[in-house]
C-alpha cells in the first residue's frame, strides 16, 4: 500500500535523470531517510508506477493515479489560517491563470512563509522544505494540492497542466 511521501519520492525521481540520483542523495533533496526512500520507491514499484531495473516513472501510470486517485486516497482539507509556503492555486502556475481573492490563499505550514492563508497539509512533512530547494517538483506538488483540494475549474486547469509536464517531458 502507497503512502504519501511515496509520491513526493516519485515525483522528484520523475525530475531528475535517471543515472543522476543515489537513494543518499534523493533522501537529502526531499527530506528523508535513504531508506525510507528505499521503501518508497518499492512500494511504487509493487504498484507498477516504478520500473525499479530502469530507474524511470511509469509517466501514464502516475498521471492516472494523480487525478483519478490522489484526492480519495489523500484527500486535502483547508484548515485555519497559517504562515506558509503557497500552494493549489496560489502557486504557479495556476495562479496566473485564476483570478483569485487573495484571501482564498492556500499554503503549507512553514514558519519561515511569506504569505498567510488557510493551511494545507502537505502529502509529507518536509514538502515545504523540497519544494523551496526545487521549483520543478514545487510546481508539480502544487498542482497536485489544486487536484485535492481545488474546485472543479482548478482540478481541471492542475490536471492539464500535470499532463502536459509529466507526459510531455
Amino acid at each position: 500500500m502507497l503512502k504519501p511521501q511515496d509520491i513526493v519520492v516519485l515525483l522528484k525521481v520523475h525530475s531528475l535523470q535517471k543515472d543522476e540520483w543515489t537513494y543518499s542523495t534523493l533522501a537529502s533533496t526531499v527530506g528523508m531517510s535513504a531508506s525510507e526512500v528505499h521503501a518508497a520507491l518499492k512500494r511504487c514499484s509493487i504498484s507498477r508506477l516504478y520500473d525499479a531495473e530502469n530507474r524511470q516513472v511509469f509517466k501514464h501510470a502516475l498521471l492516472e493515479f494523480l487525478i483519478h486517485g490522489l484526492k480519495y486516497v489523500y484527500p486535502g482539507q483547508p484548515g485555519p489560517t497559517s504562515r506558509g509556503l503557497p500552494t493549489a492555486h496560489s502557486a504557479e502556475p495556476l495562479k496566473s491563470l485564476l483570478v483569485v481573492d487573495p484571501s482564498d490563499a492556500y499554503v503549507w505550514p512553514d514558519p519561515t512563509g511569506e504569505v498567510r492563508g488557510q493551511a494545507i497539509e502537505p502529502l509529507y512533512r518536509s514538502v515545504p522544505i523540497a519544494a523551496k530547494n526545487d521549483p520543478q517538483l514545487y510546481v508539480l506538488l502544487s498542482l497536485i494540492d489544486a487536484i485535492r483540494v481545488g474546485r472543479v475549474r482548478e482540478q481541471r486547469l492542475a490536471q492539464q497542466e500535470l499532463e502536459r509536464r509529466l507526459v510531455a517531458s
